[in-house]
This record gives structure tokens, C-alpha cells and sequence, in this order.
């Protein structure tokens, strides 16, 4: 990686972590806690269509790039404008801990 990326992290994103919360009923909602901004570059990878529940459900994959941290998990997700990336895998692109690319699908209305 060359200093030439860090102009391209050119998005603000929200990283949130979810928090389970229990009910009366003894079930459970999940609630989402922003932990942090950073900046990203997102890069789109592939969509595609699926028949969910009699109707039509898109599925768009990205990978976002960010400084490295050690508090990013599979479970978390981003928040980007009005987007939500749930992050599926993360891996440290280097080995040297500066970089993280984030393999995330996009959760479409």
C-alpha cells in the first residue's frame, strides 16, 4: 500500500456494533451502537437478484477499506449516508496492521 490511498478514503462512515437487549416476554431485540467514524474508500464488487418471499431481494457486495482497528468484528456493521454495509470477513491486507479491507453485502430496502 502506498500513501496514494489515503486519498482515496473518501467516505465517513459509522461503525456500529449491536447490543442485544432483553424483553418482557423474555425474547430479545437487537439495538445498534455507534462506536466510532472513520474514513473509508468503498468499492463495489457484485449485485445480484434473488426471489425472496415471493418478491424480489438485491444483494450488492463491497469491499471498504479503512485504517487499521482492533475492535472491528464480522458482527458489526457500517453506516454510510443512508447505506448499511453488514461486514461479512475482514482481513489485514499487509500483515503489518495498517490496513483492513472489509468484505461487506449491502442490506437493500
Amino acid at each position: 500500500m502506498t500513501n496514494d490511498v489515503i486519498g482515496s478514503l473518501r467516505h465517513r462512515i459509522t461503525i456500529e456494533r449491536p447490543r442485544r437487549i432483553s424483553t418482557d416476554g423474555g425474547g430479545a431485540t437487537i439495538e445498534w451502537i455507534g462506536i466510532g467514524d472513520v474514513f473509508a474508500r468503498i468499492d463495489a464488487i457484485s449485485g445480484r437478484e434473488a426471489v425472496v418471499a415471493d418478491g424480489i431481494a438485491a444483494r450488492v457486495t463491497h469491499k471498504v477499506l479503512i485504517r487499521h482497528r482492533d475492535d472491528i468484528l464480522p458482527e458489526m456493521r457500517f453506516i454510510c449516508s443512508n447505506r448499511r454495509l453488514d461486514i461479512r470477513s475482514i482481513l489485514d491486507l499487509d500483515g503489518r496492521r495498517r490496513w483492513l479491507q472489509c468484505l461487506c453485502e449491502e442490506q437493500l430496502p
